[in-house]
């Protein structure tokens, strides 16, 4: 596994980080599309320092117990992550977050903006967050 990734550091102490999904198959995707939500997909790739830059800055993420997050390698996962852009009639980024309930894409952005501030404007803007409920 990639270092980034990791929720363990060497003393095997928890460390901060997502508890990434890492769906394997369109099927796994859909399962995931159905969730009331919220659905975070992180869409990254391992060949891009901006991907990896915004792993970093998503990794300072508190995740809330409602929330799935969803992880796809667009280079080791290219047709998923294609199918995936075509189901949802988003355009295929990298990195991309994208925010999903019901089935319905809420929120997307690519880039420099994939960021934990992101991640908390959504929350606040869809009333995701600790206290509440689902939309």
């Amino acid at each position: 596994m990639l270092s980034f990734l990791r929720t363990t550091d060497k003393s095997g102490r928890t460390t901060p980080g997502i508890p990434f999904e890492h769906p394997q198959s369109f099927e796994d995707i859909a399962g995931y599309l159905r969730l009331k939500g919220p659905v975070f997909v992180y869409k990254h790739s391992t060949r891009c320092s901006v991907s990896l830059f915004a792993m970093k800055r998503l990794n300072l993420v508190e995740v809330n117990s409602q929330e799935t997050w969803i992880y796809l390698d667009v280079v080791a996962q290219r047709p998923l992550s294609l199918a995936l852009a075509e189901e949802l009639n988003v355009w295929h980024e990298s990195p991309q977050l994208l925010l999903i309930s019901n089935g319905k894409v809420l929120a997307h952005v690519s880039h420099h903006e994939v960021t934990e501030t992101t991640v908390e404007n959504w929350r606040e803007e869809f009333g995701f967050n600790q206290n509440k409920t689902n939309i």
